[in-house]
């Protein structure tokens, strides 16, 4: 039982990983992180008037705040496969909680999460290497 309640959490959370890649989740956070490196510019430019600061950062904050808003949403919808192994696991009879603080569980996740990455890698390079693209797409011949 805890072998198939490991499996369920290894390919949910893999399934939340691919999400968060192909969604940009990580990128919208850098983005989130420039506009305020961005609103810490404008707040200290000298020679401005106060008002101007202010609207600049008033339009920063609303253009952070919907930023905020998406990045959120994109990260809570690629960890719903997680929350969804977690939350079905017992109604199949499955111990995924227990799975998930069990050592020699999170220990198997994790093998097998490195050995797909390394997969991944491998079959990325063999792909560049006889003249495929980065995406994966064969290049027209």
């Amino acid at each position: 039982m805890m072998a198939a309640a490991t499996l369920l959490l290894a390919l949910a959370l893999l399934a939340t990983v691919m999400l968060a890649r192909r969604w940009g989740v990580l990128g919208r956070f850098a983005a989130l992180g420039a506009i305020g490196r961005r609103s810490v510019r404008i707040m200290a430019r000298r020679g401005a008037s106060d008002c101007s600061k202010e609207r600049a950062a008033r339009l920063l904050a609303m253009r952070l705040m919907g930023r905020s808003l998406a990045a959120g949403a994109g990260l809570a919808l690629a960890a719903a496969p997680l929350a969804a192994a977690l939350a079905l696991g017992p109604w199949l009879g499955l111990p995924t909680l227990n799975a998930l603080f069990d050592p020699l569980a999170r220990t198997a996740i994790l093998c097998l999460g490195i050995s797909l990455a390394l997969i991944r890698f491998v079959l990325g390079r063999i792909g560049r290497a006889h003249g495929g693209s980065r995406r994966g797409r064969l290049s027209p011949a």
